[in-house]
């Protein structure tokens, strides 16, 4: 088993982690989800991170995210303890979130969704009677995805429920790497998508990883994993059992790890 205290997998240990994980634990009820959870993720790591369901995962990316705090440890955010609950603390910290639904408004434009809950309007006052400034939203939007070599048809007009969930999947990596100052975190970016679709996803994170973004992400491809990842973390049972560089392990032990035939 990896020790929690460890930091050389991220690199230079002088340098303060972007976001840190100390003994971080979370009870339900009697169950721990989580249990003495430690780990620091450096500018540019691109992580992956994987277990079997109930392993933990879902649990660390919701409290990362802010949909919950731990029940026991601290999260450190360049190396102050931050509370990063509910989920807007969370992106004032930088931190955004692609979840496997992707939490689009299937009846806005891509444009619209990249600025729900972050609507830009004409005028001052109340926000109630303010007039959202469409052209400005479209215009970023559009300026976004280009920058990101992203081509959707009909970015103005054609609703989200109306692309492919290729389409549908980059457009939603786009907004949070668009929002996401520190961390992105990616849940199961790949998962019912073709190969076709995938390959342009997983070029999509190589993309932005070239830019120096900081990800997490939640899969069960382990091929998937390999192509873009540099560091791979396992949970088993809401523990931590290792942390390593993807260039120094194969997907035969980290199959072990997630299995218990290793430990």
């Amino acid at each position: 088993m990896q020790d929690d205290t460890i930091t050389t997998i991220a690199g230079d240990t002088t340098t303060t982690a972007l976001v840190r994980l100390d003994r971080v634990s979370k009870l339900f009820g009697g169950v721990h989800a989580l249990e003495d959870v430690s780990f620091e993720l450096s500018k540019g790591d691109v992580v992956g991170l994987v277990g079997d369901n109930g392993a933990g995962k879902s649990t660390l990316v919701k409290m990362l995210s802010g949909v919950f705090g731990p029940t026991s440890g601290s999260i450190l955010i360049e190396g102050e303890p931050q509370t990063l609950t509910p989920p807007a603390r969370a992106q004032k910290h930088g931190i955004e979130t692609v979840y496997q639904d992707l939490a689009l408004v299937s009846s806005f434009t891509v444009a619209e969704n990249f600025f729900v809950g972050r609507e830009r309007s004409w005028g001052r006052g109340p926000r109630l009677f303010q007039i959202m400034n469409r052209r400005s939203m479209t215009s970023t939007a559009a300026s976004a995805l280009e920058d990101l070599n992203i081509t959707i048809p009909h970015l103005k007009s054609r609703p989200v429920e109306r692309m492919s969930g290729g389409q549908r999947q980059m457009a939603a990596i786009a907004r949070g790497a668009f929002w996401s100052e520190r961390l992105l975190l990616l849940d199961e970016p790949t998962a019912a998508l073709g190969v076709r679709e995938s390959h342009e996803v997983l070029e999509l994170v190589r993309a932005l990883s070239a830019r120096g973004l900081t990800m997490l992400m939640v899969t069960h491809n382990l091929e998937h994993l390999w192509s873009v990842c540099n560091r791979v973390i396992v949970m088993r049972r809401g523990k931590k059992v290792a942390d390593l560089r993807s260039a120094d392990t194969t997907m035969d032990e980290v199959v072990a790890y997630i299995t218990g035939a290793k430990s």
